[in-house]
């Protein structure tokens, strides 16, 4: 593999090209936002944090490093794309002189964190796997960062007390809860940046600390980051309802599991939604509107041959299971149109249409709401009290509010190199 060690080929004219290069992306497509965050993104030297990939590749705004893999070859370990680092920077809001925590290492995003806080500042970077806090320390001290970062091995489930109160927390591995350890060591006032799973569906946000462990946080944008480790790891339940297809919830316990393969055998319900799509158009805030506001949702797995039409995300689509019937949303192509898909609401069991009149209900109230909007702001406190559209966690307990003024979005169809 072609590395970015400098060489007359990789001279340092070229990396400054390219980075220059990158950071006009960015400013295109509004993932920087502030000229702090620039100047950060302009000094630290990104291809010494990814030393075995070609520069070309290290200096492209979109590239995601994939650096560690398990033995089933996904990635543990990775250097985000820069868009997603930026845009996480920005979010956080983060001032000279700062304390900051970094959940998942590799140095980079460390580096850059470091730049922005300046030398009065802190930054403290945890990670639980050995390997990657050992790479990071290596690269921090190759770009002299090493006494600016400090690198700490542990599981961040606990945070890192001994460095605490932090006046920002920014996680970069994929979340399914609000550890309690976090909010007690931010600061009231301060703010907690990272890319959530809600229910199977990851978006970032960006909380702020309002007191006696209230946090309020507003989505962001889709992003795919690796899963946490260690007690963090995500636990859904899947039952399996055929060999092709399975439910998976966050439900505990699961409602009369052992009948979903039989109600799954039942013949099958239909109702159109007269909601459609064009090729290509985004449609993620309507699984997190699906997912954030229908009691018993889950998402069914399995592809078109088996669910009888096209799933809507990549063998997956949002569901419904109460115990006794199942409903879920497919995205067939329209009939009259070839550019078209429509959202089909399907069903099994004795009042499957019940249910599917529910799904159908809240798509069609999204398409009138909700669909060009900026997704819900959410509330997360362990005291929040039992609601149908609460959605409860092992630490916390989130509620959507789909009321969120509409904010500065990623366009990536500002980007000068698409």
């Amino acid at each position: 593999m072609t590395t970015s060690k400098t060489t007359p080929a990789h001279s340092t004219d070229h990396i400054d090209a390219l980075r220059e290069r990158m950071i006009e992306r960015l400013w295109a497509v509004n993932a920087l936002r502030s000229q702090p965050v620039a100047e950060a993104v302009r000094a630290v030297p990104r291809h010494l944090f990814a030393p075995d990939f070609p520069l070309e590749e290290v200096y492209d705004a979109k590239a995601v490093l994939r650096t560690k893999f398990d033995d089933d070859g996904q990635a543990t370990s990775s250097v985000s794309a820069t868009w997603i680092q930026t845009l996480m920077l920005e979010r956080a809001e983060i001032q000279p002189g700062m304390r900051v925590l970094e959940i998942g290492s590799g140095g980079y995003n460390a580096a850059l964190i470091a730049e922005v806080v300046g030398p009065e500042g802190r930054v403290t970077s945890v990670d639980i796997d050995p390997g990657v806090t050992g790479r990071a320390r290596t690269h921090l001290a190759q770009t002299t960062y090493a006494d600016r970062v400090e690198v700490v091995l542990g599981d961040a489930e606990h945070g890192y007390p001994a460095g605490a109160p932090y006046d920002r927390i920014i996680v970069t591995v994929a979340a399914t809860d609000l550890p309690s350890a976090w909010t007690e060591q931010l600061v009231e006032g301060g703010r907690l940046v990272l890319p959530l799973g809600v229910r199977g569906f990851q978006r970032v946000y960006a909380f702020t600390h309002h007191g006696q462990g209230l946090l309020v946080g507003e989505t962001g944008d889709h992003a795919g980051f690796v899963p946490m480790q260690g007690l963090g790891a995500p636990a859904p339940t899947t039952v399996p309802l055929t060999d092709q297809v399975a439910l998976t919830t966050d439900a505990d316990p699961v409602p009369a599991p052992d009948r979903l393969p039989e109600v799954f055998a039942e013949p099958a319900h239909e109702q159109c939604t007269g909601v459609r799509i064009g090729r290509a158009e985004y449609f993620g805030g309507l699984q997190l509107w699906l997912a954030t506001t229908l009691p018993g949702f889950a998402t069914l797995s399995g592809d078109a041959q088996a669910l009888g039409h096209a799933t809507m995300g990549v063998h997956q689509s949002p569901a419904i299971w109460d115990g006794t019937d199942l409903a879920y949303l497919v995205l067939p192509q329209a009939a009259t149109d070839p550019d078209r898909w429509e959202f089909l609401a399907r069903g099994h069991g004795p009042n499957a249409t019940e249910l599917i009149r529910r799904l159908v209900e809240h798509v069609r109230r999204w398409d009138r709401e909700h669909r060009h909007g900026p997704g819900p702001r959410f509330i997360a406190n362990p005291a929040l009290p039992d609601a149908p559209e609460m959605i409860p966690m092992r630490h916390t307990r989130l509620l959507a509010l789909w009321d969120q003024p509409q904010s500065p979005q990623l366009d990536w169809d500002a980007d000068p190199d698409a």
